[in-house]
């Protein structure tokens, strides 16, 4: 058999993009440089606009905020300089729900109304007012009737906003 008369197979898969290629050896290396030069730079600008969760690195940077145990994920009492806004709160509570539903350690990664309730110790009319803004602004999606769970958003936004208060308050206690 030469060269040519060989047939290659190749099945590519780059993220959500596919493509297979099958024929002799320039064909298939044709066929897969087309799909790079087309794919890459669409690729490219969508890996810079996509958000993302990385369990690892989430772990990575709740490591002061919350704990697993045996019992399950719980949350650190935040250090005496960090003062939560009612809203950061229920963000804290439903990141331990995804987290324990990622680590598969709960069932389910919403958490009702009247848990967070009683996790918060807010005032019923409070906690509804800011799961309300917060469904609003994507960062908590509703997904039953009382029932809610943090979106993608929602988790980068609370890491943005919420951890550097820890981190601030880990440093100011080590000086």
């Amino acid at each position: 058999m030469t060269k040519e008369e060989r047939i290659f197979e190749v099945q590519l898969k780059c993220g959500d993009f596919e493509a297979r290629f099958s024929g002799n050896i320039d064909d298939v290396i044709k066929g897969f440089f087309k799909f790079l030069s087309d794919i890459y730079p669409t690729y490219e600008t969508l890996s810079r606009i996509t958000i993302t969760v990385d369990i690892e690195e989430l772990l990575k940077n709740l490591r002061d905020v919350i704990a697993v145990t045996p019992e399950g994920v719980v949350l650190l009492k935040p250090p005496e300089e960090v003062t939560l806004i009612t809203r950061e709160t229920i963000g804290l509570h439903l990141i331990k729900a995804y987290v324990g539903k990622k680590l598969g350690l709960l069932e389910s990664d919403s958490l009702p109304i009247v848990d967070l309730l009683k996790l918060t110790g807010d005032k019923p009319g409070a906690i509804a007012g800011r799961l309300s803004e917060m469904v609003n602004e994507g960062l908590v999606e509703r997904v039953g009737r009382g029932e809610y769970r943090i979106t993608t958003l929602g988790v980068k936004v609370f890491l943005d906003t919420v951890i550097p208060k820890f981190k601030k308050a880990k440093k100011e206690a080590q000086r």
